[in-house]
């Protein structure tokens, strides 16, 4: 897990990375795939598209275990690097 750096959105700690594409529809493709993980484990982050560029935020506002960066977050963040990895690896 490299190139992540801790902030803060709405004063809870999130981990965030930004990812760059030379194509808007791998971006695309990119946060689509981030959004299908999300969505398997029903936790969701912040995601921004811009041209060239997805930014990942992954953080917890509530749950049992507290809020800020929780292992959940890390496991997720881990994800997500391999999900990049196996896009860039894709010629489309």
């Amino acid at each position: 897990m490299s190139n992540w750096t801790l902030c803060q959105h709405e004063g809870i700690d999130h981990l965030e990375k930004s990812y760059t594409f030379k194509k808007y529809s791998k971006s695309l493709c990119f946060l689509n795939a981030v959004a299908g993980l999300a969505e398997s484990y029903v936790h969701h982050p912040r995601m921004v598209i811009e041209w060239g560029k997805v930014t990942v935020a992954w953080g917890t506002h509530e749950s049992d275990e507290g809020s800020g960066v929780l292992v959940r977050d890390r496991h997720l963040a881990e994800e997500t690097d391999k999900l990049f990895e196996l896009l860039q690896a894709k010629q489309i």
